[in-house]
């Protein structure tokens, strides 16, 4: 299950249980402005971003594509990317 952690009210950590695996921020600096999103596990290869113009598509949007990226990356891969994080691996 993926939770949000706010920093403020337009910038977003995404969490996987205790896990931090991305972000989604409001940038005002475009115009109109969007929701950016990206997935922060260091897994090699490009990493999915992606902007949206709410919220709620950029949460859908993001969890879409780590269910793919976590289905297209073995278990080992997850865990070295994690360690790489010094990110416990308890699935808390």
């Amino acid at each position: 299950m993926l939770k949000l952690h706010s920093h403020g009210i337009n910038d977003h950590s995404v969490l996987e249980g205790r896990r931090r695996i991305g972000r989604i921020r409001f940038v005002i600096e475009r115009l109109p402005g969007v929701w950016l999103w990206a997935v922060t596990v260091p897994l090699s290869g490009g990493l999915p971003t992606g902007s949206a113009s709410g919220l709620n598509t950029a949460k859908a949007e993001f969890k879409a594509a780590w269910k793919a990226l976590k289905a297209s990356t073995t278990p080992e891969q997850l865990a070295a990317a994690y360690e790489a994080m010094n990110i416990r691996d308890d699935n808390d």
